[in-house]
């Protein structure tokens, strides 16, 4: 698998993690579009006008890109995996994190954050903005731009259900802090090579 071979390579030159993420997650092809190119240019071609937001700013990560999930240590399975779209867009971060601190006033009303899983999901969207520069919309408090955030990306999953069970969109602030989430996947494989190598082949 291309993706397990550009960690290796990476490693074998004493590449940074960050370089490798960049490698894997910014040059390299997208694994389960490899045959259907004209399906991942529709996809980003319909993200892009909706949100009006260059195409370049739209990129792929998780099992789709690399072919396997390096935290379900499992190869990306069609119609039960996920499509997860990264946009890197400063201009829609500070959209919907401002959109964020003006429902909450200032996050000193935590009470309009969602409940999932049995808690408030306000610890979990503002670490992401804080410490990792990543707006997670279904985390945000409800409202208009939240809703139509969610029903673009279930229409959009409704329309390629064949390939991906869902799509899940999320905004980053810079490829800095793309490149700094992806890092993830390469201290995983790091920790078990032998497993994901026993997985890819």
């Amino acid at each position: 698998m291309k993706s397990i071979v550009g960690i290796k390579t990476g490693i074998e030159k004493a590449e940074s993690n960050k370089t490798i993420a960049r490698k894997l997650f910014l040059s390299y092809s997208t694994e389960v579009f490899k045959e259907n190119e004209d399906k991942e240019f529709y996809i980003k071609d319909n993200i892009a006008r909706q949100f009006e937001i260059p195409f370049g700013s739209i990129e792929i990560a998780g099992s789709s890109k690399t072919g396997l999930s390096f935290f379900k240590d499992k190869k990306f399975e069609p119609g039960k995996s996920d499509l997860d779209i990264a946009i890197i867009s400063l201009p829609l971060f500070n959209k919907f994190s401002e959109n964020s601190h003006q429902l909450t006033k200032g996050y000193s009303d935590l009470t309009v954050f969602p409940i999932f899983k049995g808690y408030s999901t306000a610890q979990q969207f503002r670490n992401g903005i804080s410490n990792n520069g990543f707006v997670n919309p279904f985390f945000m408090p409800n409202c208009e731009l939240k809703s139509r955030w969610l029903d673009f990306f279930n229409s959009l999953s409704n329309s390629h259900f064949d390939l991906f069970k869902n799509i899940n969109g999320g905004i980053y602030a810079s490829e800095y802090f793309f490149e700094c989430k992806q890092e993830e996947c390469i201290n995983q494989y790091k920790k078990n090579p032998e497993l994901y190598d026993k997985i890819s082949s």
